[in-house]
């Protein structure tokens, strides 16, 4: 693949909370986290995601017709429940905060299929969670620099993290150019 035409790119993966109303995923968020509501189209809720992210730890909520926006996380809380054995840049991770502190103990959700899907479509997210009454969890993509940074620490991802594109065309087959005369 020509990497200079099709340069990597790190997308987000999104959560879909199939049991867990935007109602009360937001009013058990809101003792930990600045909560606000978005009364806007996709793609201004995402550009909001991308400002808050800029300035720490954000996440947008949908499900109900509308977006909410998650930042600025309780830091005590997340001295209590984000790892410490993971560098600083790691602990700082939307995901590290999603899967250490959010799903576990502010929203009480288990890390099980039944109960988290992961998506990678951004407007299909919204879609199944406003169809099944679900929250979506859209995050904001990684930046490639961090994940080379923690992989030149041999340190993992958070789970699900990341999404690296462009992808090989599955169904590829490649076959040698040599006819083999050897069976003849």
């Amino acid at each position: 693949m020509d990497t200079t035409r099709h340069p990597l790119q790190v997308r987000a993966i999104h959560r879909l909370l199939h049991h867990m109303p935007v109602s009360a995923a937001l009013t058990k968020a809101a003792p930990f986290f600045r909560v606000r509501h978005l009364r806007t189209s996709l793609p201004d809720a995402l550009h909001a995601l991308g400002e808050a992210n800029t300035a720490g730890n954000a996440f947008l909520l949908a499900g109900d017709g509308t977006f909410h926006l998650l930042d600025g996380p309780d830091p005590e809380l997340l001295s209590r429940t984000v790892r410490q054995d993971r560098p600083e840049t790691w602990r700082t991770l939307d995901a590290a905060i999603l899967h250490e502190t959010l799903l576990p103990h502010v929203w009480e959700i288990p890390d099980t299929s039944r109960d988290i899907a992961y998506v990678h479509d951004t407007e299909e997210a919204v879609r199944q969670a406003e169809l099944h009454r679900a929250t979506a969890v859209i995050m904001h993509p990684v930046r490639e620099e961090l994940v080379r940074t923690l992989a030149r620490q041999g340190v993992m991802m958070p789970r699900k993290t990341t999404s690296f594109g462009p992808k090989p065309a599955s169904g590829l087959l490649l076959r040698s150019l040599e006819a083999d005369l050897s069976g003849l």
